[in-house]
């Protein structure tokens, strides 16, 4: 494993070397899987409570589903290329010195978020297609219906409807030690998933 080259990124250097994760620092890549994954999974976790508790007529959800199913769709298969890469790259070392039990407490809320991204959408296209009903997206059929399996139907629902407040709370771990770390700590844990500021060396 390489070390942490502290020295001012160079043009080359930047396009050749940071698209994949340091030993302590994460690549173009990763950044973007991050922030294209989350964009698309909270758009559609805020849709589907929107849908769910916001008290819109029929009409207006049946409007927002197809933009649900669309993000959903987007969250399962870019999530899918998201875990590929973080399963071969792993997890860079912590940004900052932390008592285990944190090391740990974080490794865990990614992982479940890494699961939420998968089996949130993965759920809801089970549930459609489980209850007899072909996935479609603005009458594109995405995926036929093998016809009404009633008990994937019904294990689906509950997953998808009980898996977001379980989201939720890894969500606000997840951005609270972020914060805690930027303005408490003032370490680069979150600094790394927006910028690189420093070129890592290839592990």
């Amino acid at each position: 494993m390489g070390e942490t080259v502290n020295r001012p990124a160079q043009p080359g250097d930047l396009e050749e070397v940071a698209l994949r994760d340091g030993t302590s620092a994460y690549g173009l890549v990763s950044r973007l899987n991050h922030w294209i994954t989350a964009g698309a999974f909270l758009g559609a976790l805020g849709l589907g409570l929107v849908m769910a508790y916001g008290g819109l007529a029929r009409e207006q959800v049946f409007a927002l589903m197809d933009w649900h199913k669309l993000l959903g769709v987007t969250v399962l298969f870019y999530g899918l290329w998201r875990i590929a890469w973080r399963a071969v790259e792993g997890f860079p070392e912590p940004a900052a010195q932390m008592p285990r039990w944190q090391e740990w407490m974080s490794k865990a809320v990614h992982l479940g978020l890494l699961a939420a991204i998968v089996a949130m959408p993965l759920s809801g296209v089970l549930m459609t297609v489980a209850g007899g009903r072909a996935l479609g997206v603005w009458g594109v059929t995405l995926l036929p219906s093998p016809g009404e399996i009633v008990w994937l139907d019904a294990a689906a629902s509950t997953v998808h409807a009980y898996a977001p407040w379980v989201v939720l709370g890894l969500l606000a771990a997840h951005i609270g030690a972020a914060l805690k770390h930027h303005f408490l700590d003032r370490d680069a844990t979150l600094a790394r998933m927006i910028t690189t500021r420093t070129i890592p060396a290839p592990r």
